[in-house]
């Protein structure tokens, strides 16, 4: 079930990836959970990981690390590149290679001008280390991200939507 009426479906090449909603940007349900994530319902998945955060004291002193480390509607990607669909409105892009210690949070350059309205209409095409993005806001909210080797992700989100609500 979704979690706060908010919710996501995730794919990659046309199967379901539950394993990719609620849950945090890096990780997987086993990184997130542990290995009882089967006990854990989907809608009760972002109260237990906030519990798990507040009594995390070791946090490394990074930006967005709430951002990257608390749970999200729906995730796209398993290698570096990760796409993160929240609520409603653009998806935010992150890449972390090995080398680094902190992911990069990249901002589509037309989506810093101070006319962009990240909760209005928007059909954004954009690539970025050989990954290639498209979003819309056609309600639900739709995401994709194809890798350099072709592997191809697809992302509906929504309020009232998503796991929970209805099936697939």
């Amino acid at each position: 079930m979704a979690y706060s009426d908010y919710g996501a479906f995730v794919t990659c090449n046309g199967e379901r990836r539950t394993d990719k909603e609620d849950v945090a940007v890096f990780a997987s349900d086993i990184d997130t959970f542990g290995d009882n994530v089967d006990n854990i319902p989907s809608g009760l998945r972002i109260w237990a990981h906030l519990i798990y955060k507040r009594s995390d004291k070791e946090t490394p002193d990074y930006p967005d690390k709430d951002w990257v480390e608390y749970i999200h509607h729906g995730i796209m990607g398993d290698g570096p590149m990760r796409v993160v669909c929240h609520k409603q409105g653009l998806p935010g892009i992150y890449y972390w290679p090995e080398e680094a210690e902190y992911p990069e949070k990249i901002v589509i350059p037309e989506t810093k001008n101070d006319d962009f309205d990240r909760w209005g209409d928007y059909d954004i095409e954009y690539e970025s280390h050989g990954y290639k993005f498209h979003f819309i806001s056609n309600r639900p909210y739709y995401a994709e991200m194809t890798e350099p080797d072709g592997t191809h992700w697809e992302c509906t989100y929504d309020y009232l939507y998503g796991a929970g609500f209805e099936d697939e």
